[in-house]
């Protein structure tokens, strides 16, 4: 991903620090409150230096963080969150982050992304049930 060291920099200090706080809180809404803080940043920094992978970044991450959002506000209760949903979205967040800092490929961590949004949806959570996919 091509962006100035300086805006590298500053996204990699905004995702490490939405990473401590998602590891020092417990509540999932929480969680995913700071989690929406990533694309945010994303946005801040592509209407200033736009490139087409900050772009499809926020857009991967915005997505995962609607599927989620979406399940915590839902009244049904026959789909479940996984336990270790939030815990593999840590761990996706890190992967991201240093992904950027070393400036490799972001495909492999993306797909992370979607997998753990989908599981949230009905179809998703069937599949997980299934043990088609693993998150």
């Amino acid at each position: 991903m091509e962006i100035s060291a300086p805006n590298r920099k500053k996204l990699i200090e905004e995702i490490k620090f939405v990473i401590e706080q998602m590891k020092a809180t417990e509540e999932p809404k929480s969680k995913l409150y700071y989690f929406s803080a990533i694309y945010g940043m994303m946005q801040r920094i592509f209407n200033l230096e736009f490139t087409a992978d900050l772009v499809f970044i926020h857009f991967v991450i915005n997505s995962a963080y609607n599927l989620i959002n979406s399940r915590l506000e839902s009244p049904d209760k026959v789909i479940k969150i996984p336990e270790n949903l939030f815990d593999k979205l840590i761990e996706a967040t890190e992967e991201l982050s240093n992904s950027i800092e070393k400036n490799v490929d972001l495909y492999e961590v993306l797909k992370k992304f979607i997998l753990l949004g989908y599981t949230t949806t009905g179809n998703g959570y069937y599949l997980y049930q299934k043990g088609l996919f693993k998150i």
